[in-house]
């Protein structure tokens, strides 16, 4: 299934179309007469551009994904206060199963 913003109107959406406005930029950069002083400059730009345009999907993708980790953790703490209130024998299970892995969570934060 192909996820689409529709399928998630709360997460972040990335606004402009990368592609796009690389493209525009390194035909722009093709079209222009440069002198012999800029020209082992202009294709440094364009590389540079391309490491830009990968970082910001990159941290739109970490956003989304953290967000979602975020939205988890929030759903688990609510369900383990409702499980408290209504005196469930172990609240706290909500909150273990959004834990990464099987690690005991007081070993990642140095407790013993």
């Amino acid at each position: 299934m192909t996820s689409t913003p529709h399928d998630h109107p709360h997460s972040p959406q990335l606004n402009i179309d990368l592609d796009e406005i690389v493209s525009a930029i390194v035909i722009e950069l093709a079209r222009v007469q440069v002198c012999p002083q800029c020209h082992d400059s202009v294709p440094g730009l364009a590389d540079g551009l391309a490491h830009l345009a990968t970082e910001i999907i990159r941290l739109h993708s970490a956003l989304i994904e953290e967000r979602l980790i975020s939205a988890n953790l929030r759903a688990a703490i609510r369900a383990a206060l409702g499980a408290q209130h209504d005196g469930e024998p172990d609240p706290l299970a909500y909150l273990r199963d959004e834990l990464p892995g099987d690690a005991d969570p007081r070993s990642e934060w140095g407790w013993s």
